[in-house]
């Protein structure tokens, strides 16, 4: 099973910045313990990504919409 690299997760990025700017983005980083510059290089894993869901609702109270 390979597994993509971070391709979700630098997308909750770019959408965590069109809804709240660099601070969203900061508070993502915070609340899920990756950077924008570590996304990109981590594997997108179920865990990962419930993690990415959970915070990015938190912090914008929407949805990203990325399965």
């Amino acid at each position: 099973m390979k597994k993509t690299m971070g391709a979700k997760l630098v997308k909750f990025f770019e959408l965590a910045k069109e809804e709240g700017g660099l601070s969203a983005q900061m508070r993502l980083a915070m609340a899920t313990g990756i950077s924008t510059v570590k996304a990109s290089s981590e594997a997108d894993t179920p865990e990962v990504l419930a993690k990415f869901k959970a915070a990015f609702k938190e912090i914008t109270g929407k949805d990203a919409g990325i399965a």
